[in-house]
């Protein structure tokens, strides 16, 4: 076996084939095993780049700052220590042949990530695949028993007090992983086809293995703080009339909310980039009335071409060879809401240019957002529910791909289309774009819902863990519809679930076509009262989640997070899939079944402050609270400073930000850096932002608050200051 120094990386020789090891950072290596000094390419989820690291080469072992890679001669497989020798990761197995690598489960408390799964928080004991689906062609409601999901994000975070590391599988054909399933000792992934790629990132804090994560594979952009607020939508809102009678009925009951949407009833007969002439006849005037209002619309653009002759979309993709292809070189035809259609071969660069260019009529007559549906992609037509994996598509260098290859990046490439298309038609704003199906690195172009749930308890159980694995999988901007899509909510449950939708990053309510109507003004009045209190709750802390957004542009941190993001020596936190943190100070711990008006949650180490009662409580235990329907049970740690908007007045989003109020929670220091820009255009990367910086002493009753500007470049809102003391010996033990 041979080591050597082979440009910014290392290369591994042996007669079995080569290892390519590479750094993107100090904490992020590379594995790439090959048979050839050829170095397999990168998948587009890939963003950075590799770097050179000072490391010391010492035969079969290389030597860094924070790890020491030791290859076994003869397989290649690996040993990886850290500080003090521990070992954070070894190899039992590696073949080439089968893609796949089998790894010592070693002192893993729980597994985490892996995008959208149907599974409690830790994953540790399960496994699972990776292969796009539309889950309810398969299957009428989803449940555990069901692997399919939309979403493909072969990354997975191993943790344990005071250690955790992530490891990325860069490979986009079915990928499969067992946490220790099968063989408890073992932990496994593998790979269909295509190449063994994978990075391994070292923490040894949770945090830093997300924050690594995003630096690998990319962050999410700031949104518009428009796309924040409450959205209102359902399949489908099927005039023009019945758009503005809904805009109408959020005004009149005083709801606010920023965003409405038109699915497929709005074009006509199902083809994408045309508008139904008669149902929203005059479309430019009805954005037009709805901006008035303060709305932003957004559109369903998917996939699938109707096959029809004269349609202008078709046929030019037809002319140019745009769709994909069957092995013999025709064009493959499927179904879709269209029927027949084709799909573009988003794979080429000239094909989503074409595509980007199709929404300039949209774009100019007023719509904000683009919604990409159905494009794991799904086809009716088949078994699998989507093309089959031997259909072709051409990269720009002409190669034949085949679809298994493409098919898990095939939305991610879409949307990256749809988000070319907003940037260069509407340049001056922040685009929008919302996927239902995705990969790794899909974050850079799209926000995430996680598709057709039901209007069951058990599917808002499961929002919350299925959240918190896709922010730790790099995507910071998700939600699953509020109230379900499928099945008739009731009001209790709209109601629970609009508490939980508050405080997830996407906020929207949204129904499936033939259920009942869910709209919060369709419920008895004390059902529209409570559902209301808490999308203003949304809106008075919209300037806090916009501050969280933007630590998720800046550092891949997602917005809310697991109890053990930020309490990782704490075993007890590994587990817990029905609580979770807004930031580091704010945990929320809703109620998830029916008929219940107390629960029982864990409050970790330090001082809390109930929200409501203002009461505080010691952590590190168990506390049963009252949660009567009209309360969500919220704790904020002692040393947190939360920002309020005034919402007096205020309809959506552009009217919040003109006055705060930082509420202090006193018994800890704090410290909080007040983000502010103008919510909707680029200026922020020209400097036009403001930042303050509060810091509050540690007093418990009468704390000093110092405020210092750290740069004002953006008008400041008048703020004001309010302290919630903390009575030390009125603290419940």
């Amino acid at each position: 076996m041979i080591m050597e120094k082979n440009g910014t990386g290392y290369t591994v020789r042996t007669p079995h084939g080569f290892l390519h090891i590479l750094f993107y950072s100090e904490r992020i290596a590379r594995f790439a095993y090959s048979d050839s000094l050829r170095l397999p390419p990168s998948t587009d989820a890939v963003a950075a780049a590799p770097v050179e690291i000072k490391a010391e080469l010492n035969k079969n072992e290389l030597v860094t700052g924070h790890m020491t890679i030791t290859v076994d001669q003869d397989s290649l497989a690996l040993k990886i220590t850290g500080p003090g020798g521990a070992v954070l990761s070894e190899d039992i197995a590696v073949d080439t042949g089968k893609r796949r690598v089998e790894k010592k489960k070693l002192w893993e408390v729980g597994i985490y990530g892996n995008g959208e799964k149907y599974s409690w928080i830790n994953q540790l004991g399960s496994a699972t695949f990776n292969y796009n689906s539309d889950v309810l062609f398969h299957h009428c409601i989803h449940n555990p028993l069901i692997p399919d999901m939309h979403t493909a994000i072969p990354f997975y975070i191993g943790a344990a007090p005071g250690r955790a590391y992530g490891i990325y599988f860069d490979n986009s054909y079915r990928t499969d992983f067992d946490f220790a399933k099968t063989d408890p000792g073992t932990i496994s992934f593998q790979a269909e086809d295509g190449s063994l790629d994978y990075y391994f990132i070292y923490g040894p804090s949770v945090d830093e293995v997300v924050s690594s994560y995003g630096s690998l594979t990319g962050r999410p952009d700031l949104p518009r703080k428009c796309f924040l607020g409450y959205h209102q939508s359902r399949y489908s809102y099927e005039t023009r009339e019945e758009v503005l009678s809904i805009a109408e009925s959020l005004r009149k009951h005083d709801i606010p909310c920023d965003v409405l949407y038109l699915d497929i009833a709005y074009m006509e007969g199902y083809k994408v980039f045309t508008v139904h002439p008669d149902r929203f006849k005059d479309f430019k005037g009805l954005l037009g009335q709805l901006r008035e209002m303060g709305f932003a619309v957004v559109v369903i653009i998917n996939p699938g071409v109707k096959v029809e002759a004269g349609y202008r979309v078709y046929e030019e993709g037809l002319d140019r060879g745009y769709y994909v292809k069957t092995p013999q070189g025709e064009t493959y035809q499927g179904e879709v809401w269209p029927k027949p259609a084709v799909y573009p071969d988003f794979l080429r660069s000239e094909v989503r240019k074409w595509w980007a260019g199709w929404h300039r009529e949209l774009l100019d007559a007023g719509v904000e957002g683009i919604w990409n549906d159905m494009n794991e992609p799904t086809d009716f037509t088949r078994e699998i529910g989507t093309l089959p994996g031997e259909m072709v598509h051409l990269d720009d260098q002409g190669n034949r791909r085949p679809h298994s290859e493409v098919h898990n990046l095939y939305a991610q490439l879409q949307t990256r289309a749809t988000r070319e298309a907003l940037e260069k038609y509407r340049p001056g704003q922040r685009p929008f774009v919302l996927t239902r199906a995705a990969f790794a690195g899909s974050q850079r172009y799209s926000a995430l819902w996680t598709g057709d749930n039901a209007s069951t308890w058990e599917h808002l159980e499961i929002s919350i863990p299925m959240m918190l694995n896709l922010g730790l999988s790099g995507y910071a901007f998700t939600g699953a519809d509020v109230g379900g899509y499928r099945g008739d909510c009731s009001g209790e449950l709209l109601v629970r679930w609009t508490q939980v939708g508050a405080l997830l990053p996407y906020f929207r309510n949204h129904s499936e076509l033939g259920t009942a109507r869910q709209e919060p003004w369709e419920y008895p009045p004390e059902i529209l009262e409570i559902t209301r209190n808490y999308i203003r709750l949304r809106y008075r802390l919209i300037t806090y989640y916009y501050n969280l957004m933007r630590e998720s542009a800046q550092t891949g941190a997602p917005p809310i997070r697991p109890l053990f993001y930020h309490y990782q020596d704490d075993p007890r936190t590994y587990n817990i899939s029905d609580q979770f943190l807004l930031g580091e100070g704010v945990m929320a711990c809703p109620v998830l079944r029916p008929g219940m008006d107390r629960r029982l949650v864990y409050l970790p180490e330090g001082l809390w402050h109930d929200y409501w009662s203002g009461k505080t409580y010691s952590g590190g235990r168990d506390l049963v609270c009252e949660a009567p329907l009209e309360i969500l049970p919220l704790f904020i740690k002692a040393g947190t400073i939360l920002p309020h908007d005034s919402i007096e007045g205020a309809v959506n989003a552009g009217q919040t930000g003109r006055k705060l109020t930082m509420h202090c929670y006193a018994g800890k220091e704090g410290f909080y850096r007040l983000y502010l820009d103008d919510g909707s255009t680029f200026a922020y990367r020209q400097d036009r932002y403001s930042q303050i910086e509060f810091a509050m002493d540690a007093d418990p009753l009468n704390p000093s608050i110092n405020q210092t500007m750290i740069k004002e470049n953006y008008p400041l809102p008048e703020i004001n200051i309010n302290v919630h003391p903390l009575d030390e010996e009125k603290v419940a033990e």
